[in-house]
């Protein structure tokens, strides 16, 4: 499968003009493949005047679906006996969870995509990850449905050279850092001579963590230290905790330099391909993926530099109809040029959330021109 040869090169290694062609190649063999295998799917390409086999195209023509159609519709191109993990979204407080179905075809991309960005960021030696969660072994979710934190969690075990848990939950449901353990293990690491990854889910390694360590007055000296966190900021955004707050009080706490933390974006939808920050602090797209920015109002791109609804394009996933989603983030794209660390692919950052009028006002026409096909 063409997308499997995106993977033989460096993520950043190829500069747009190079990639373009490649990356649609891959595109439109991904677009016939759910055109069809998926028939509300191709209903609403048709509906696009799209068909397969998909010709010469612009990323801003493929047919996009916004988040909220996963969580109205299970949409699925592969028989139901190739499904192997059903994955739910964390989702926000009394929200409905998204959920995709994986197949092993899928499976496989995500963990070598995976993979194949961390080891950019943290180099090619795997590195022991201190994880600020709860073990997901000592849950009590089904093995064959598991929500996206427990997922992301899984997933990025295999860059890992070993992994340890470090915070526990009470009868109540709060987590709270095992902080005797949490030493132990970052002795043992030192020891050892490695250099550690403390990984978590941005709102808990904050909330949770930071500031309960920060509280008790609890500090670590770990220069050599990374820190990568996924997820969250949604939460956060409501208490007022920009990326500096949150930067400034993990180097408090842990004495990991800014330039070593790390904002890793991702969601359930694409899962397996994430942003990380650059250099440079904004988020590049690698040779597997790419975006559009949409006007709210209109959902018609807008140029670079202004506002908008992201909308972030990949062939990753073979099991779903996933490759062009809308999410309900605000951003914009901030470079075409290649970073000052060396790595090519448009820059972008995301700035916050839709509002819910504008969630309600794009996402409700796709989301009904989707789940009303039969």
């Amino acid at each position: 499968m063409i997308y499997d040869d995106l993977l033989k090169f460096p993520p950043y290694s190829i500069s747009e003009n190079e990639k373009h062609s490649l990356f649609k190649d891959a595109l439109r063999e991904t677009f016939d493949h759910h055109f069809n295998s998926c028939k509300p799917y191709r209903k609403f390409c048709e509906k696009a005047g799209l068909s397969a086999p998909l010709g010469d195209f612009d990323l801003t023509d493929l047919p996009y679906l916004p988040t909220d159609v996963f969580k109205k519709m299970r949409l699925s191109s592969v028989d139901e006996s190739s499904v192997v993990r059903t994955l739910q979204s964390s989702g926000t407080s009394g929200s409905i969870p998204s959920t995709v179905v994986i197949d092993n075809v899928t499976r496989t991309r995500q963990v070598k995509t995976l993979m194949w960005l961390l080891s950019n960021f943290l180099g090619k030696e795997r590195r022991p990850f201190v994880i600020m969660d709860v073990d997901p072994s000592t849950s009590s979710i089904q093995q064959q449905t598991i929500t996206a934190r427990t997922a992301a969690i899984r997933g990025f075990l295999p860059a890992a050279s070993t992994a340890s848990y470090c915070m526990s939950i009470d009868t109540d449901g709060k987590m709270s850092v095992d902080i005797p353990k949490l030493i132990k293990d970052l002795e043992k690491v030192e020891s050892q001579g490695k250099r550690a990854v403390l990984f978590g889910y941005t709102y808990v390694l904050f909330s949770y963590a930071a500031k309960s360590l920060l509280d008790q007055g609890i500090r670590f000296s770990l220069s050599n230290a990374s820190i990568v966190h996924i997820g969250g900021w949604k939460k956060l955004q409501d208490e007022a905790v920009n990326k500096q707050d949150f930067n400034n009080t993990l180097n408090q706490v842990f004495g990991v330099p800014e330039g070593q933390i790390i904002d890793a974006y991702g969601f359930t939808e694409q899962l397996g391909l994430i942003y990380m920050d650059c250099e440079d602090g904004v988020k590049r797209c690698p040779l597997v993926a790419d975006r559009v920015i949409r006007a709210p109002a209109t959902l018609e791109p807008v140029p670079d530099g202004e506002p908008g609804m992201v909308e972030l394009i990949t062939p990753l996933p073979h099991s779903y109809p996933g490759m062009a989603i809308l999410l309900d983030d605000i951003g914009k794209v901030v470079s075409r040029e290649s970073c000052k660390c060396g790595r090519h692919g448009t820059a972008f950052e995301v700035i916050g959330r839709a509002t819910e009028a504008e969630i309600r006002g794009c996402g409700d026409v796709l989301a009904e021109s989707l789940t009303g096909v039969v």
